[in-house]
């Protein structure tokens, strides 16, 4: 067995020596700076020093009518966006940046679909679209929630505007949700199908409603994310159920042991994203402070 206190220390060396060096991180060393992979490396490195968020790549970061640009010319990412602003209330210096990114997320909301027979769930619920004047979908609505009760919590932005919005984005994650607990990434059913849900999906949506767990809803989802993590196995699934796990409260040491073999493989092909969330798992074992509403 590995030691966990030297293995965390190669991750985070590896993760560190893949910065680039106006302070970003693309999803692979030597390519492109990209918003999701530097959250999740600020984060991660934070976590596993015991330090403060470092939001300095963060506040130099191009920026648009109080958005932050993942990709020049393409359109705004509201999940990843919405996960910027949870970092940025890490710190108290954040709380001045994260503040547009909360306007802006009150304010998006996915577009409304007629109903229809195909599917079973309520296209009139407008919670949040991956980017602008499209339709709902279950990631960038838990992100956008993680955001919103993160700024909620630390009395950022209009309170009663944003209750109003925290209500929209929970009414869809349990509409969306499957029947055998958890969600997948959209609707959870097709022409009388019912569609499986995932890991990654299930670990984010019970995370953005952790204040929320006596629901049924919930309870379902937390059995059914145990129990997909002995299958769906990558560092992207694993971290994230161990996270979420670790906010729930519940033992996750056999996925832990199941995310170190991948995190090697991670580390092998330079994937920063599995690198860093891997690492923000295995750090601090008795906190996940970012991921706490």
């Amino acid at each position: 067995m590995r030691d966990r206190a030297l293995f965390t220390a190669e991750l985070s060396q590896a993760l560190a020596e893949s910065r680039r060096r106006d302070g970003a991180w693309g999803y692979y060393p030597g390519r492109a700076g990209r918003l999701e992979s530097t959250c999740w490396a600020l984060l991660a490195l934070a976590r596993h020093r015991g330090a403060t968020v470092d939001i300095a790549p963060l506040r130099g970061w191009p920026g648009q009518k109080g958005w932050l640009i993942d990709v020049p010319g393409a359109p705004v990412n509201v999940a990843f966006n919405a996960l910027a602003a949870v970092v940025l209330l890490q710190h108290p210096d954040g709380r001045p940046l994260a503040a547009p990114i909360v306007s802006n997320l009150v304010s998006t909301q996915g577009i409304a679909l007629p109903q229809s027979d195909a599917i079973r769930q309520d296209n009139s619920l407008q919670a949040w679209p991956w980017i602008d004047q499209t339709f709902s979908w279950v990631e960038p609505t838990a992100w956008s929630l993680l955001a919103l009760k993160t700024a909620r919590r630390q009395d950022i932005g209009q309170s009663s505007a944003i209750d109003v919005r925290i209500l929209a984005g929970e009414r869809l994650l349990a509409d969306r949700a499957s029947r055998r607990g958890g969600w997948n990434y959209g609707n959870s059913n097709v022409y009388g199908q019912e569609l499986w849900p995932y890991v990654p999906t299930t670990a984010l949506a019970l995370m953005a409603m952790q204040d929320r767990r006596a629901e049924a809803v919930v309870r379902a989802a937390l059995q059914s994310l145990q129990k997909d993590s002995e299958t769906e196995r990558s560092a992207f699934a694993l971290a994230l159920a161990v996270i979420c796990l670790r906010v729930y409260g519940v033992a996750a040491s056999a996925i832990e042991s199941a995310l170190v073999d991948y995190l090697e493989l991670s580390r092998s092909i330079g994937n920063v994203v599995g690198l860093a969330m891997g690492l923000y798992a295995l750090s601090g074992a008795h906190d996940v402070d970012a991921f706490r509403i």
